[in-house]
């Protein structure tokens, strides 16, 4: 493998020129420094397109690392879009279900791989052009890499398909080159040239900001250059190492926004945008310096006696710096002096920007001011100080010449607010004190919102403008003047405290805070409550290690749940039972850890995606309703018994006025008399109750362990599936209505039916009785996961004890072996051929009830009735041939109700039916029948073939069904018995049926028929 060390554009015109005359497929790209092998590809990929070198160039450059392969594989499709079939120029789609179906199942981001459909369909629209060029970051979240072949880009020998990659500085080199041809290093020769690297990598974030955010983020190259020196100071900071500025915690990211934006580098449309365009800049800016070798080059780069700026390009040179440490002796050394500018920007370019105090400096600070006179230090715009070791403090007048200093980062000093200097710091953005002792406030002349000058006027006090407010043990309650001084802080958006802070103070220190976004409490032994007002603009609340704390309620000051909040963090608070952040609607993220104490949690109301209990090993009622956003319950397992389970993550409602005791105590009435039936008293305790109302079973894959511990055997609950997903085009449920309108135009009375309405309402049976103990409905949508999603089979299978689908466009089979159900109601379902694949499934159903079903064929494709089915009713299945294939066990079958099904031939066949002649043959007996309804089946032909035998039969109601010759074979032994049968059909079809005479007990004169009040008249020929 040939290295080579290049100079940029070198670098750039071998890349080039090896592509052009195909010397070399696969080239590796980096940058020594950490800057610009981005940019480098930017351009080499835009001269190929300019160039027309390659028949397809795709161009995958970014310089923030991709959060896992799948984010890659998107980029190169959106890349590829108008190579790739209809059917894949929208797989934004694809990849929209395929991160929402991992949401489901807990996938990690870093860990979502590509789509092999995908993969395929890109290997389709690339393999045969004549050349492919491939330009690619190759980096992804965790330091892992891509071949590009796995894209589905062959990079093969004898093709003219190339590839030019770079991959991030936690990535070997030797991992990262595998398999290069060679390597391009870019090696920066002078400090110029590596100015114009940073410079180029500073053109390429800005861009990627702009793109990513879809216009709505703008910022410039010389914007991002300052926060790059910016985050090179602050990784020089005590406070600041370099584990807490890496990429992959959110508060490192916030941390080093803060600044940015409180220093003036940043800035938008509003401030809002500026802080956004902060967190978006801190992963690209972080990642080229984070390795100890790049940082050190540029402290050497940017701390050098060689300040004098290029006319030029004068906006690649860092602010002014001045990094101050001691020695030994006590010396001060100077790290970076002021440069020698010409005489006219004397003035300008003789001052500081930034002041980093590396270590505690000796005194006295005469000599500093002497060294460093006030119009050197008038533009400084962040000051930091460590003072740790000898705890000094300030002198008087040290914000004298500090006047427009906007971030100050103070560690172990002593400070006086009240000092005439400090009180002059009128742009102060953000005042960090950690371990400082603040002097007393109780001054003669101080005014909590004012102080006088010598001429008399009164001056606000530095805290106007002031934004984040961050002390660290700090003597808080001395700053904050037991809450007047938020009278002065009318901007203060972020306030983090680690102090022994009582909850009056607090309380009343918050009220006054009414633009407040972040408050951070840590260590705050004092407090005990949080249950007063909060700023209703509040967007992130951490409580970390109160210990004190025993209550929280989150509150705006109209009484209503905060609306802004996004963000809630809790740990170590050991006294709280019970925890409610219900109506938060904007809450995404809670974290809870170390409650020990908490059994209720009620989340109800929120915009919450993920819902981690794992943590909570006391927890006893969990409330998730009209969470809509919902994808999972984290770490719901064996361990862990809850009481009670209350999830609604379908409600649309814009209101939320949800009364959680009462949605308890109304569940728990209604399921008290199913309880009764099979625990007694003490029993009821260990039952686990649950409602749950989804839109997607998929949720069950974390809720299926709420169902799964054994002591759960007497559990209570409901579950409700509603419209898991919308309908395909072209099916609607209509399509239902449509069938029955056409069955019933063709049957014999429809030019009765409209008079029969009413009567017909009342005189139609019911469904059989449910919700029963345990029961679960799902309707609507056109989603057959209901089948074919196993935990939520697992649910069905193990505890359902009644079921109830309508409304599914669908087409599906319950391959699942339910061992508790008893009832099965289907209603709607327009594409439904079979229920079951096999009747063995449902050994223990009593009950069975199907309506409007017009592609219905049959319960089962194959297999027998159990025993115990009592109960079969079903209306308007148009294709029905026949019920269940054998009537072999049928012994407690006792109602049979079949209405307006006009293909059903017989109601019980047997699989040999075609084979034996029946004539005969002794009738099958179904001890327990009872009722058999019959109506408008105009093709049936006989219930059973040869006959039944049903000695319990009590009534007979037919109409319609002018096939049927015969009726069952009754057991009894007498007439009298016989006559007891109610018996309500047509006159016409009593006269036509066939009898097998008196000496089988089966003759009309043995019965005593009701006929209806109405019959089919023969209608009068007419010519015309």
């Amino acid at each position: 493998m040939d290295i080579k060390e290049l100079l940029y554009d070198f670098a750039k015109s071998d890349v080039l020129r090896s592509l052009r005359k195909g010397t070399a497929q696969k080239i590796y790209v980096e940058a020594r420094m950490g800057v610009g092998a981005t940019a480098l590809l930017q351009e080499v990929a835009e001269a190929a397109e300019i160039r027309r070198a390659f028949d397809v160039v795709i161009k995958v450059v970014r310089p923030a690392p991709f959060g896992n392969l799948r984010e890659m594989q998107r980029a190169v499709a959106e890349q590829l879009n108008h190579l790739l079939p209809p059917s894949v120029v929208t797989t934004a789609a694809a990849f929209d279900a395929a991160d929402e179906d991992d949401d489901f199942s807990g996938v990690e981001f870093s860990s979502r791989g590509q789509l092999p459909e995908v993969r395929k369909q890109i290997y389709q629209a690339v393999k045969d052009r004549s050349s492919v060029l491939l330009v690619l970051c190759n980096s992804i979240a965790g330091g892992k890499l891509i071949d590009p072949n796995e894209l589905g880009i062959p990079i093969v020998r004898g093709s003219r398909n190339a590839v030019v990659w770079t991959s991030g500085l936690n990535i070997s080199r030797e991992a990262a080159s595998a398999g290069a041809d060679w390597i391009a290093w870019i090696e920066p020769q002078i400090k110029a040239t590596a100015l114009d690297l940073v410079y180029k990598e500073a053109v390429e974030i800005a861009r990627y900001i702009d793109e990513r955010s879809g216009g709505r983020l703008r910022t410039t190259p010389q914007a991002v250059l300052r926060c790059f020196w910016y985050c090179l100071l602050l990784l020089r900071r005590a406070a600041f190492n370099q584990s807490v500025l890496m990429p992959d915690g959110d508060p490192s990211l916030e941390a080093a926004a803060k600044y940015l934006v409180c220093d003036g580098i940043l800035r938008g449309d509003d401030d809002a945008a500026a802080w956004e365009i902060g967190r978006a800049l801190a992963p690209s800016l972080i990642g080229p310096i984070v390795n100890d070798q790049q940082l050190q080059y540029w402290q050497r780069l940017i701390t050098s006696d060689t300040w004098t700026p290029r006319r030029e390009r004068k906006e690649l040179l860092p602010p002014k710096t001045l990094l101050i440490g001691s020695t030994a002796q006590g010396a001060w050394v100077k790290i970076s002096p002021p440069s020698s500018p010409s005489p006219e920007e004397e003035e300008k370019d003789s001052s500081y920007r930034w002041i980093s105090l590396c270590s505690p400096i000796p005194e006295p600070w005469d000599f500093f001011f002497k060294e460093y006179r006030r119009s050197v230090l008038s533009e400084v715009s962040s000051f930091f100080g460590h003072f740790e070791e000898t705890h000094q403090a300030l002198p008087d007048g040290f914000f004298d010449h500090f006047s427009n200093v906007r971030v100050l980062d103070l560690l172990g000093c002593i400070v006086s607010p009240i000092n005439p200097s400090f009180l002059r710091l009128r742009n102060l953005r953000m005042l960090r004190l950690e371990r400082c002792k603040v002097t007393s406030l109780d001054h003669p002349n101080s005014h909590p919102s004012a102080t006088a000058t010598e001429g008399g006027r009164w001056e606000s006090l530095p805290l106007y403008g002031l934004q984040v407010l961050n002390l660290y043990s700090s003597d808080a309650d001395k700053i904050l003047l037991a809450g007047k001084t938020f009278e002065l802080m009318p901007n203060l958006l972020e306030l983090d405290l680690t102090e022994n802070i009582s909850t009056e103070f607090l309380s009343r220190s918050l009220s006054m805070a009414i633009k407040l976004k972040v408050l951070i409490l840590t260590n705050c032994e004092g407090l005990e409550y949080l249950n007063f007002s909060l700023p209703a603009t509040i967007e992130t609340i951490s409580l970390q290690r109160c210990g004190s704390l025993k209550e929280v309620e989150l509150l705006d000051p109209a009484a209503a749940p905060l609306p802004n909040l996004t963000t809630f963090r809790l740990s170590g608070s050991t006294l709280i039972a019970k925890l409610s952040l219900q109506g938060c609607r904007k809450l995404e993220n809670v974290d809870l850890q170390e409650l020990t104490g908490l059994e209720v949690l009620d989340l109800s109301c929120t915009a919450i995606k993920v819902v981690d209990i794992s943590k909570l090993p006391q927890l006893k009622e969990l409330f998730l309703l009209r969470c809509k956003q919902l994808r999972r319950v984290v770490c719901l397992h064996e361990t862990q018994k809850l009481d009670v389970l209350y999830l609604d993550n379908y409600s649309g409602s814009s209101t939320c006025n949800v009364d959680v005791d009462r949605c308890l105590d109304s569940f728990r009435n209604q399921t008290q008399s199913e309880l009764t039936k099979e625990t007694n008293d003490a029993d009821q305790r260990l039952l686990f109750h649950a409602h749950v109302v989804v839109r997607d079973v998929r949720l069950f894959r974390s809720l299926r362990y709420a169902f799964s511990n054994p002591i759960y055997k007497g559990s209570c609950f409901h579950i409700h599936v509603k419209r898991s997903s919308t309908a395909k085009r072209g099916t609607n449920i209509g399509t239902t209505t449509r069938s029955n309108a056409i069955i019933m135009s063709a049957l014999c009375y429809a030019d009765v039916l409209n008079t029969m309405t009413d009567r017909h309402r009342r005189h139609h049976p019911s469904p059989p009785a449910m919700p029963l103990k345990n029961h679960i409905e799902v309707d609507g949508g056109h989603d057959s996961r209901i089948a074919e999603e196993g935990d939520f089979g697992y649910i069905m299978k193990w505890f359902a004890n009644s079921l109830f689908i309508h409304d599914n466009t669908s087409k599906f089979t319950m391959s699942i072996q339910f061992r508790h159900l008893k009832c099965f109601r289907i209603e709607r379902c327009p594409n439904l051929e079979f229920i079951f694949s096999y009747w063995g499934e449902a050994k223990y159903l009593e009950s069975i009830w199907l309506s409007q079903l017009p592609r219905f064929k049959a319960l089962c494709e194959e297999g027998w009735i159990d025993a115990l089915l009592k109960h079969i009713y079903l209306e308007f299945c148009a294709r029905l041939e026949y019920v269940v294939p054998s009537l072999y066990l049928l012994y407690n079958l006792e109602t049979i109700n079949i209405r307006y099904c006009g293909n059903l031939t017989a109601i019980f066949i047997s699989r040999d039916d075609h084979k034996k002649d029946k004539r005969g043959a002794a009738p099958l007996l179904l001890p327990k029948l009872r009722s058999i309804h019959l109506q408008e089946l105009p093709k049936l032909q006989h219930i059973y073939e040869p006959n039944i035998c049903a000695p319990s039969l009590e009534e007979i109601k037919i109409m319609g069904c002018f096939n049927l010759k015969k009726l069952p074979l009754f057991g009894h032994l007498d007439a009298r018995s016989m006559r007891a049968v109610e018996i309500s059909c047509e006159k016409d079809w009593w006269d036509k049926l066939q009898w097998d005479g008196l000496e089988s007990n089966h003759h009309s004169f043995l019965f005593n028929p009701k006929h209806c009040p109405y019959h089919k008249k023969r209608m009068k020929a007419r010519w015309f």
